[in-house]
């Protein structure tokens, strides 16, 4: 019996020591890992609620996406060490990136975004027919004007000279 209690206190305390290594090599684990947290506001400084921000460890190309709750804030944890891009969008929204990130074991880094209203394009197509010619002649500078029947019989013209009457006309010198 007393055999017994030996190797059962022996392989009790083995499974200890097993569950207490596993338990320690886990919390080193989480000290090495990164955490990407912050707020996602619009111009305004108003929380933008549903917003996805996207980190990319360049390295890999792993990417993890998490969505901004109701006070429009944000956490991404468990990540390994490296070079990042952080990313933050929403609908509506011009989208706004930060590159190349480095980030050490350990570290919490605090990333805020402000995102502006996206841009409002207005866009619009003219097309012309060959109905459409316009009414003046672009192609040739043209002056001119017309002497009506009534001016020619009222102006007084000494030569009788029809062609002395287009001096009558506005911007015609001689």
């Amino acid at each position: 019996m007393q055999k017994f209690h030996g190797k059962f206190r022996l392989s009790f305390l083995f499974v200890c020591l097993s569950l207490l290594s596993f338990s320690s090599a886990n919390f080193a684990q989480d000290l090495d890992d990164v955490t990407i947290s912050g707020r996602i506001t619009d111009s305004n400084n108003a929380p933008i609620v549903g917003a996805t921000v996207t980190a990319t460890q360049v390295e890999q190309n792993v990417e993890r996406t998490v969505t901004a709750d109701e006070e429009g804030r944000f956490r991404i944890v468990e990540l390994k060490p490296g070079v990042y891009k952080v990313r933050a969008s929403a609908n509506g929204f011009g989208a706004k990136e930060r590159i190349e990130l480095q980030t050490i074991s350990g570290q919490n880094l605090q990333l805020d975004f402000s995102l502006a209203p996206a841009s409002v394009q207005a866009e619009q197509t003219v097309t012309v027919t060959d109905d459409d010619v316009p009414v003046v002649d672009t192609t040739r500078t043209v002056v001119g004007g017309t002497v009506t029947q009534r001016e020619i019989e009222e102006l007084p013209n000494s030569s009788r000279n029809a062609l002395d009457l287009v001096f009558t006309l506005g911007g015609v010198t001689e």
